[in-house]
């Protein structure tokens, strides 16, 4: 896995030149194809066995909870132990009444839940909150040494988002979401929040003839980010 990269160790110039270059060269060291499994599954793989931090778990409704593939529910049957948290109380109380493990919390407070985790996942969170560098210190917060936090959120530059545009000639996604959240802003968020991007993942299922074209010609045709409609980032904590 590359070292992190901190992009005033080169400059305190964001437009400069070299700083820019340094931080295109680690992106792409950094990036982290995966093409035999979907996000969720790849998420439930790196929680099976290990202590668990769900942030936003309740998924906005209960007609959510109601869906098979929910994400709670998935991570909470791979983990050791898993705890949920949301801000939304009757979800929360609902949840805990059906046996869920979890809690009412604001995840940009400055609360501590009084547990370390392995592994903290806010999937499809941070487009939703209006403080992101205070959701990533409540979560480095609560990691144990060594541990991971992931973050799900949409790609902009993928290729369901151009076919929407061309489609419909303006963009109009979830209408509770207020930011995108690119690799660079990811980095620059992280360096704010004190802790360090450590890679990003991009996920999806690939087969057939799509997939012989990738491994003989690789991603020369299109960035790879074109493919992919969600990034997953992985930070750590400074030791």
């Amino acid at each position: 896995m590359s070292q992190p990269l901190d992009w005033t160790s080169v400059s305190d110039d964001p437009n400069n030149r070299e700083a820019k270059a340094a931080v295109r060269a680690w992106l792409k060291a950094a990036q982290r194809i995966h093409v035999d499994c979907e996000l969720m599954d790849y998420v439930e793989n790196m929680a099976r066995g290990r202590r668990v931090l769900d942030i936003g778990m309740a998924a906005h409704a209960m007609r959510y909870v109601d869906q098979p593939q929910w994400r709670h529910a998935r991570i909470a049957r791979a983990a050791s132990h898993c705890l949920g948290i949301d801000i939304l109380e009757s979800l929360t109380a609902e949840l805990g009444k059906r046996g869920f493990n979890v809690r009412c919390v604001d995840a940009t407070s400055d609360a501590d839940l009084g547990e370390r985790f392995d592994m903290v996942f806010a999937g499809d969170v941070v487009e939703h909150v209006d403080n992101v560098v205070r959701l990533l210190q409540f979560a480095a917060r609560h990691l144990a040494h060594g541990g991971r936090l992931y973050v799900a959120t949409p790609n902009p530059f993928s290729r369901k988002f151009f076919r929407q545009l061309k489609r419909d000639g303006v963009m109009v996604v979830n209408l509770d979401h207020i930011a995108w959240i690119t690799p660079t802003q990811a980095m620059e968020l992280a360096r704010r929040a004190g802790i360090a991007l450590a890679a990003y993942h991009l996920i999806k299922p690939i087969s057939g003839v799509s997939l012989a074209i990738k491994r003989a010609i690789g991603w020369r045709l299109e960035p790879a980010e074109f493919s992919f409609p969600d990034y997953l980032y992985e930070f750590v904590r400074p030791d």
